[in-house]
């Protein structure tokens, strides 16, 4: 049974429609008057309109009831899609929580693998949506970069079902081992969102692996395999990432920038599932990072102190605020390779940007490598054709 509040979302959604069409074709949107993407594009403005309208304070048994859907329907869906049609090996399972999205022909130990960790706050499963973007990454690669790179996504559980932290941390380890085990060696994390925030902790326990046994230990966990001897992930890339999970935040920036309408959550119900009934300080170091600083958290963290981590974010995020805070502490040797798109939202690229790719129309043109004038995209193909040495 939904909850009232998410009943009268529902109910009341023409509103939204009907005022982002008006607005639209007078006034603006607030998306179309600040970023571009949004300048001749009525379904985007409809779109995220309604996004932000059902938005914000999540309810688990709203979200089981109307939004989730297992990862295997989701693949079978999205098989017949162009983009997906021409991937090697898409949809074949690796592991237990992992399915490549495209397997190249490389020796294991020379390629590289990108592992996509798909944003949701740990509440909200992936989504068709993340695996447009995840794929037309692939054709926006350059010959060289998609020939020597695979792509794997991780199918972490879901708070929705009552799974708390670490459980979601442990599962992404496992992949990340079982890729090692398999003569896999060169590992990049990509992950938007609450993916951009596993991605960085999983980049910790593997520099900290005594810390994180602790957190295990704690839990009343434990893992089959020796954390210590996992090689640290070759580059991170965290795209709108989500440093303070159970940090309330507010519409107005403290730059005065207004971020009415970005999808980032301004509650901490989502963040609150994921710690459950873990105490909050004993497991800080994995969970609010802002709360943390170089010295002792960050410093043997490779990539972000080798220039190989790019951070992306919105210039009317929600989260911008937190996410400046924690890129101050981290960004201790001034390597880290940080944009803020004008005029962006929460997760852009994911959730605007990869909107062209869902037709077939616009499939054709991720085909054709056409990825003209987006913000994301190019910003994260380029960091990875800069890093591709075979």
């Amino acid at each position: 049974m939904l909850s009232l509040q998410f009943l009268l979302k529902i109910l009341t959604l023409p509103y939204p429609i009907i005022r982002a069409v008006l607005q639209y074709y007078t006034t603006g949107t607030i998306y179309s008057k600040t970023n571009k993407e949004f300048k001749n594009s009525l379904w985007k403005n409809i779109l995220l309109s309604i996004e932000y309208h059902v938005s914000g304070n999540y309810q688990k048994k709203d979200m089981r009831t109307i939004v989730y859907q297992p990862i295997n329907k989701v693949i079978s869906k999205f098989k017949k899609h162009p983009l997906a049609s021409q991937l090697n090996s898409f949809g074949e399972k690796f592991d237990q929580y992992s399915y490549w999205i495209n397997k190249c022909d490389k020796p294991k130990n020379k390629q590289n693998v990108l592992i996509y960790i798909h944003g949701g706050g740990y509440l909200l499963n992936l989504f068709e949506s993340q695996f447009v973007f995840i794929s037309a990454l692939h054709y926006s690669l350059n010959d060289k970069a998609a020939e020597n790179t695979s792509i794997l996504v991780i199918d972490y559980s879901l708070t929705m079902f009552n799974n708390e932290y670490p459980t979601q941390l442990i599962e992404c380890l496992t992949t990340y081992s079982n890729l090692i085990k398999d003569g896999y060696k060169n590992i990049i994390l990509l992950g938007d969102s609450a993916g951009a925030h596993m991605s960085l902790s999983i980049a910790r326990a593997i520099a900290y692996p005594e810390e994180v046994l602790k957190q295990f230990e704690y839990a009343k966990r434990t893992v089959n395999f020796d954390i210590s001897t996992l090689p640290q992930p070759k580059a991170l890339i965290l795209d709108a990432p989500w440093p303070e999970p159970c940090t309330k935040r507010s519409v107005a920036s403290k730059r005065g920038i207004n971020c009415y309408g970005d999808l980032g959550s301004m509650e901490t119900n989502m963040g609150d599932y994921y710690a459950g009934k873990n105490d909050k300080n004993f497991i800080n170091n994995f969970l609010t990072f802002t709360n943390t600083n170089w010295e002792d958290h960050w410093k043997d963290v490779n990539p972000i102190n080798n220039g190989n981590t790019l951070i992306i974010v919105g210039e009317r995020e929600v989260l911008r605020d937190g996410v400046e805070e924690f890129y101050n502490i981290i960004n201790k040797k001034g390597s880290i390779d940080y944009h803020v798109e004008p005029g962006g939202i929460h997760a852009g690229v994911v959730y605007v940007e990869s909107l062209d790719y869902v037709s077939k129309k616009g499939a054709k043109k991720a085909l054709k490598g056409d990825f003209k004038d987006k913000f994301g995209y190019n910003l994260i193909s380029k960091f990875i054709n800069d890093r591709i040495d075979n």
